[in-house]
């Protein structure tokens, strides 16, 4: 085995590839779990973290509001989604004063691996610990886009991020069918039913998010019910 090449803090393997791009991916694949699928009329994206302590004043989250109808969902080490999160708002934001509308999922995409990506090239820096799911209905369609810890982009209509991805990806490309999911109802069941493919699913470590006409995420009440209709 050849020795890793040390570039100060950046260490490139003998294959080429940054050892700490693999070793961010390593801990975003056993982080949380996202699900997303793209129904008919919206985009439905659900995590899966540690269950959160019934008394618990507040929680980090896993899934964050981009824009109107845009929305990214992270397997991710703590607090590296964040910064992600603020800077694209930011320019969101900035795109929308320029030009009068939202840009499109693509280019919100295109934001954020640009940011990842520009974390390994700096001295000193490290990679950020995150694979994302990240939907929106802002487009003509529903869209779902699939980003790696590499900052690798694909267009997906069912994907998972983060720990068991394997598992459920082989339940999504054997159980999606867009023809089933004419409501928001059979898309969120069929997200919940991928999670449990691997395991029990909890109100408490459950987020659930609905892209439609605007960004909506299910109250306690409403992820118990979706649950229990899953099961």
């Amino acid at each position: 085995m050849h020795p890793a090449l040390d570039y100060g803090f950046n260490e490139f393997s003998a294959d080429g590839s940054l050892k700490q791009v693999n070793n961010a991916s390593k801990a975003a694949e056993n982080s949380n779990t996202v699900v997303g699928i793209v129904g008919k009329n919206c985009v439905v994206l659900v995590t899966k973290g540690a269950e959160v302590n019934p008394l618990a004043v507040s929680s980090s989250n896993s899934t964050f509001p981009l824009d109107e109808r845009i929305a990214a969902a992270f397997a991710s080490l703590s607090g590296d989604a964040r910064p992600l999160v603020n800077g694209t708002q930011a320019k969101i934001a900035q795109k929308r004063f320029e030009f009068g509308e939202a840009p499109s999922l693509n280019a919100v995409a295109h934001m954020l691996t640009e940011r990842m990506q520009e974390a390994t090239m700096h001295y000193g820096s490290r990679p950020f610990g995150v694979s994302i799911l990240i939907g929106g209905t802002s487009d003509p369609e529903p869209k779902l886009i699939q980003i790696k810890t590499n900052g690798d982009t694909s267009t997906v209509k069912a994907g998972v991020v983060g720990k068991n991805a394997a598992e459920i990806q082989t339940f999504l490309e054997d159980n999606y069918n867009v023809d089933n999911l004419d409501s928001e109802e059979a898309t969120v069941k069929l997200a919940i039913k991928a999670l449990l493919h691997t395991g029990t699913l909890a109100a408490n470590e459950a987020e659930i998010t609905v892209l439609k006409d605007n960004y909506k995420q299910y109250s306690k009440q409403e992820k118990q019910e979706a649950i229990e209709n899953a099961i």
